[in-house]
């Protein structure tokens, strides 16, 4: 004999929320995720601040927060990095002649 019987099953969905606004966030590919690069924070389109190129499956962006604050370090890196290719050119060329 069959007997037919009904189950409710509960289910959980969870949902992503951006960490700045509290839009939800509807992403269905990991290449569309928007996570800031220091902090950390899930955000959305509208919240990020910066975004780098990429040439990976995964965005590179920051939020409003963390790209102000990095301003004045980014730009000592940048003249940092400028000086460590001088120097490398300079020991390159000692060597060779």
């Amino acid at each position: 004999m069959i007997k037919e019987e009904k189950k409710i099953q509960e289910v959980t969905v969870k949902q992503k929320y951006c960490d700045d606004c509290g839009v939800k966030i509807n992403r269905t590919m990991a290449c569309s995720v928007a996570k800031c690069e220091i902090c950390g924070k899930d955000l959305c389109d509208n919240c990020v601040a910066h975004e780098d190129k990429s040439y990976d499956d995964y965005r590179i962006v920051f939020c409003s927060k963390c790209w102000t604050i990095g301003e004045k370090y980014r730009n000592e890196i940048k003249k940092l990095e400028t000086e460590i290719d001088r120097l490398t050119n300079e020991y390159v060329e000692k060597c060779r002649s």
